[in-house]
């Protein structure tokens, strides 16, 4: 497969911007962004809240309230494009995926709507972002062979927005359901699998997803995987990324970042929450909880050249953000660690200056060959910056001389 040129118009569809959901998720408005919140609720490693005011909404152990009947099966695809999955090759003139429904309280056509199937087993939200709540959940699946039904482990991803009623609300929940519906058909070691929804908790959409009990990649590497291979972590990440960027319509991630990066229970490192934040921005003001720090908002993360909001986030903004979320890795700092502001970020981004301010050469002594890399990702000419092919290649051979 030919490589997409980093500079060139991309044949990215962003799903905000069509009526049929091709495989990318919703853009983010240049430096605007900078005033979302951070979704960090893994980060805090999945633990539960030590105060009141981290969990206003409690829930006891419950079986999601269901008002339409559930699909059973996990396999569910809109028969229009039942050979069709996210990897597969298409022609120019047939969209990959037929359009899923914009129903707020139905299931989205291919994505499975678990309501009557997962039951929450803690009382009380486990962590907690800027965007959401985490809930530890059970998915009863089956019954299978035998007639024995088994028991998985879930997170439930609680979005905290109030359900808007007008217009624009209806819009934006029709955006979220694309955003699920192209997450739910991604299959790759490297991205965290979506099993699938429920409309009908609280009154608030929630996304079912496979439980990680190591949480973040920044929790995990600051507790128990104090010892973990990091150049190993960052690969697992640009192959993650890689597979967005090359499929057939490719995926812009747009939210790339530490919090974004969970740990499987095998010490692997895979990809979530692929620009949702806007999205949820566009369902409704986020209610309960304080919004994350904005002095460490996702500015931090996202390439210069997105302060021009008629900018929207490419590929190779991605591969800025991958390089961030490498820093991030590797040295337990936020990018631009001397700025405690967003001002004093925009301001080193204006002056050229890079992410790494003047860590650059820690990590040189590391090791010299990421450091290069990561310089070259933080290229201030998009054009000039590799493509996550070429960024996974130098991270392999690194890996193999390491």
């Amino acid at each position: 497969m030919d490589e997409p040129s980093q500079g060139a118009n991309l044949p990215t569809i962003m799903a905000s911007d069509v009526d049929s959901p091709l495989l990318s998720p919703t853009h983010m408005q240049g430096m605007s962004a900078l005033r979302r919140a951070s979704d960090s609720a893994l980060h805090q490693g999945l633990r539960p809240p030590t105060s009141v005011q981290q969990h206003r909404l409690t829930l006891p152990p419950m079986r999601l309230q269901l008002s339409i009947p559930a699909r059973r099966s996990i396999h569910l695809v809109d028969t229009k494009s039942a050979d069709v999955d996210a990897g597969s090759e298409s022609t120019a003139d047939s969209p990959v995926i037929s359009t899923p429904s914009s129903s707020v309280s139905s299931p989205i056509s291919g994505v499975v709507d678990l309501s009557a199937h997962v039951t929450t087993t803690s009382s009380y939200a486990v962590a907690h972002g800027g965007l959401s709540d985490i809930y530890m959940g059970q998915w009863t699946q089956g019954p299978g062979v035998g007639g024995i039904s088994e028991d998985i482990p879930v997170a439930i991803k609680l979005l905290r927005v109030f359900p808007a009623k007008d217009q624009d609300g209806a819009h934006a929940r029709k955006k979220l359901n694309r955003e699920v519906y192209v997450w739910h058909r991604l299959k790759h070691p490297n991205v965290v699998e979506l099993f699938g929804t429920s409309y009908h908790m609280a009154g608030r959409p929630a996304m079912i997803m496979k439980w990680y009990r190591h949480g973040s990649a920044a929790h995990y590497l600051s507790h128990e995987g104090v010892g973990a291979n990091k150049l190993s972590l960052i690969l697992d990440v640009s192959r993650g990324l890689e597979y967005l960027h090359t499929l057939p319509k490719p995926i812009v991630h747009a939210d790339l970042k530490g919090n974004n990066v969970l740990i499987t229970d095998e010490g692997h490192a895979a990809l979530c929450d692929f620009g949702l934040s806007q999205v949820v921005e566009d369902l409704g003001r986020p209610a309960g909880l304080t919004l994350s720090s904005p002095s460490m908002g996702p500015l931090r993360w996202q390439a210069p050249e997105l302060a021009n909001e008629d900018e929207t986030p490419r590929l190779s903004s991605d591969v800025w953000s991958f390089a961030c979320t490498a820093f991030e890795l590797l040295t337990a700092q936020h990018p631009y660690p001397h700025c405690k502001r967003d001002m004093q970020v925009m301001q080193s981004m204006q002056n050229h200056v890079k992410p790494s301010g003047n860590s650059l050469a820690t990590i040189i002594v590391i090791h010299a060959d990421i450091g290069a890399l990561l310089d070259d990702c933080w290229s201030f000419d998009p054009l000039t910056r590799p493509n996550m092919t070429q960024v996974r290649e130098r991270l392999e051979a690194m890996c193999q001389s390491h």
